[in-house]
């Protein structure tokens, strides 16, 4: 364990393709790597998908009409993938902005919602409904991905 990570060089935007899946690296955390999978002609859209403009996707080596879905997946390396290209600063900050978001809006919807018998008002006579959001850029915990022993998913 004396020698350097594998992802030593590697910085957010690179984009790297396993057997069955395109993924680009979102950020660092720890001694761990954030990956978003990349989906060919995704039919279902979520708000968390960004379209991969297709001089990304030619400069990249991405399918054309590809998008990257902001679910971050935990992977202790890059071992088992292979770099294909580097994604723009713009884009880059694109994915992080909306993954940010993606995690806040779910940290949102799992909250427990305020029961009415627990409210109570302030001398204006105004209700105290505003939700705090400290620690709404948490990670949330581990769950391990079905397909893989070796990567983990956040949800």
């Amino acid at each position: 364990m004396a020698g350097a990570s594998p992802a030593s060089g590697v910085r957010a935007g690179a984009v790297f393709c396993s057997a069955a899946t395109w993924w680009v690296l979102a950020a660092r955390k720890g001694a761990a790597l954030v990956f978003c999978p990349i989906l060919a002609q995704a039919e279902n859209h979520h708000r968390a998908d960004i379209p991969v403009p297709w001089a990304e996707a030619l400069r990249s080596g991405c399918p054309d009409g590809a998008r990257i879905r902001c679910r971050p997946v935990l992977r202790p390396s890059t071992q088992g993938l292979i770099r294909r290209g580097q994604f723009s600063a713009a884009l880059t900050e694109r994915l992080l902005t909306t993954l940010c978001a993606e995690l806040r809006h779910r940290q949102q919807e799992d909250a427990p919602a305020p029961r009415f018998s627990t409210r109570h008002r302030d001398k204006t006579g105004r209700f105290h409904t505003s939700p705090s959001c400290t620690g709404a850029l948490h990670l949330p915990p581990y769950r391990p991905e079905p397909r893989s022993p070796r990567v983990l998913h956040f949800f």
